[in-house]
């Protein structure tokens, strides 16, 4: 099922299933903010990353003795999320566990995502309880995918995100002048190696080859503000307190999309091999606690 949140200048479309914004549209201009979703290159627009951000190693974790096997990015995003409450320009959704999550990921949870529209801002938030009766360990996060402006096209007329560039400030609007970055292996693990990105004025222009190596990993809280530019003008900004993000396209397929993905957790090391509570990033929730977090999507 589809929800439709709505004010004077955007129309935002979420899905029951993931509780996943699959268009953000501005009425004013017309103009389609969120990756179409596109199979041949990414079938998804904006998923919710729960209770695995990217992949455990071996695609296994251990609690308690015990050994549980889940795929990358967990479960929450092929999930048929329920109503809580909408208005007509926000909603709240809410999952919880059941057989099927309980062989995947052993713990009880109540996981409340939500949408917010306020002028040209959509704010997403997590609400995240606790209901066993000890810690839980996981971790959440965003993964939206932001079309490039239309008639944006590459060196082979198709259209891309090269010539796009990327913009890192701190809280205050200051550019951020270095931002070092990890690789993913093969395996979709990362590896121990830092590096320096290109950076002038806080900004990095997109290549045809940017991607080549699939996602940038950045941690310790490098930055909390990124934003997509075309020909001098800001189209998106994403404002974050995460301690750790991702920059992503579709590796190798240089498409129309550009994802900051801002991350409370992230995929294991390579060299990891400890159990579910010592997971580098990940989060633990007492029991009866809650994990409040949001997340806001700027759109000009």
């Amino acid at each position: 099922m589809e929800y439709i949140l709505e004010n004077e200048i955007l129309k935002v479309t979420v899905a029951s299933k993931g509780c996943e914004i699959i268009s953000v549209m501005n009425k004013e201009i017309g103009k389609e903010y969120m990756w179409c979703g596109n199979p041949d290159a990414w079938k998804r627009h904006a998923p919710v990353l729960f209770p695995l951000i990217g992949r455990y190693k071996n695609d296994e974790s251990v609690h308690e003795g015990d050994t549980y096997h889940m795929t990358q990015h967990g479960f929450a995003r092929d999930m048929e999320f329920s109503l809580v409450e909408q208005t007509a320009t926000s909603i709240k959704m809410k999952l919880v566990e059941n057989e099927e999550t309980k062989m995947k990921y052993p713990f009880n949870f109540d996981l409340i995502l939500g949408y917010e529209l306020n002028e040209n801002v959509v704010k997403a938030t997590y609400e995240l309880r606790n209901t066993n009766a000890s810690d839980m360990y996981f971790s959440i996060g965003g993964h939206p995918a932001f079309a490039a402006p239309a008639g944006n096209k590459g060196e082979a007329g198709d259209d891309t995100a090269a010539g796009c560039e990327l913009i890192f400030e701190d809280e205050n609007g200051a550019y951020t002048n270095r931002i070092q970055y990890g690789l993913l292996s093969s395996e979709g693990l990362l590896l121990d190696d830092l590096y320096d990105m290109s950076l002038s004025e806080g900004k990095t222009l997109i290549t045809d080859d940017f991607f080549d190596k699939d996602a940038l990993i950045i941690e310790n809280d490098q930055c909390h503000k990124v934003s997509l530019m075309y020909y001098g003008k800001k189209f998106v900004t994403v404002e974050f307190d995460a301690p750790v993000f991702g920059i992503w396209s579709a590796a190798k397929k240089n498409v129309p999309f550009v994802c900051i993905e801002p991350w409370y957790g992230r995929t294991d090391r390579a060299s990891f091999n400890g159990e579910l509570k010592d997971r580098e990033w990940g989060n633990t929730l007492k029991a009866g606690e809650v994990f409040d977090k949001a997340y806001r999507m700027i759109f000009a």
